[in-house]
């Protein structure tokens, strides 16, 4: 492995472990030299990954400080489970049911026809303190049997396990709105607050459409980095 990803990822971990306070310098990029025993441009290039993946923030003749691990830093280009996104971020969650029942697909999708569906609300706490809402729409043609329990613990387990369905792709779009009453409600934030809401429409490998989600991100906790390259 190259010398500035294991930086990279002894400092992620220390950053992940709560080594280093939010908002706080880090050790200068020269002591870091001295620490590790590498030139400056190792230790730049370890800095510059950590703050292109959303750990440290940058600032021009001050130094680096640490961002509040609590974001997520939601996958906008990947198709992830919130199960798994929990545990690639290493954070302590408990997913709440709101509500359990059948309902039908909402306009705000675009969709052509109506179709029956389960609608499942449900809220993302996150060391206790409520981050996302998720408002999924699944179709009860492709899985007309989920359970509370599949609601409370993973759909994509439900789909892909018990189901053996065969995801393919997901779009998405993303914007920011104000909070509604009910988003002020269950992510207990004031009035005027901006949260971001990514709506995506998820498809099956043989061409179907499986399910339609809304997920409200409180603004203050969510980051996304997405690479992008020039060409």
């Amino acid at each position: 492995m190259e010398k500035y990803r294991e930086i990279y990822f002894d400092l992620k971990d220390r950053l992940n472990a709560g080594e280093f306070e939010q908002g706080k310098l880090l050790p200068s990029d020269h002591k870091l030299m001295m620490n590790y025993g590498v030139a400056r441009e190792t230790v730049r290039k370890a800095m510059k990954q950590l703050a292109e993946d959303g750990y440290v923030q940058r600032l021009r003749g001050k130094g680096t400080i640490a961002i509040d691990q609590k974001q997520f830093h939601f996958p906008l280009t990947e198709i992830m489970s919130y199960t798994e996104l929990v545990n690639s971020e290493n954070l302590q969650s408990e997913n709440r049911l709101i509500s359990f029942k059948a309902d039908v697909i909402p306009k705000i999708f675009g969709a052509e026809e109506v179709e029956p569906v389960q609608q499942i609300v449900r809220v993302r706490m996150v060391d206790a303190e409520p981050d996302i809402v998720d408002y999924d729409y699944v179709l009860k043609s492709v899985a007309p049997e989920i359970t509370e329990t599949d609601a409370k613990t993973s759909l994509f387990r439900y789909f892909e396990q018990d189901l053996g369905l065969e995801i393919d792709y997901a779009v998405k779009t993303l914007t920011v709105e104000q909070a509604t009453v009910e988003d002020r409600r269950l992510l207990n934030i004031p009035v005027r607050t901006p949260v971001v809401v990514v709506r995506s429409k998820t498809y099956l490998k043989d061409s179907r459409v499986l399910s339609y989600t809304e997920s409200r991100h409180r603004g203050d906790r969510f980051s996304s980095v997405v690479f992008a390259k020039r060409h």
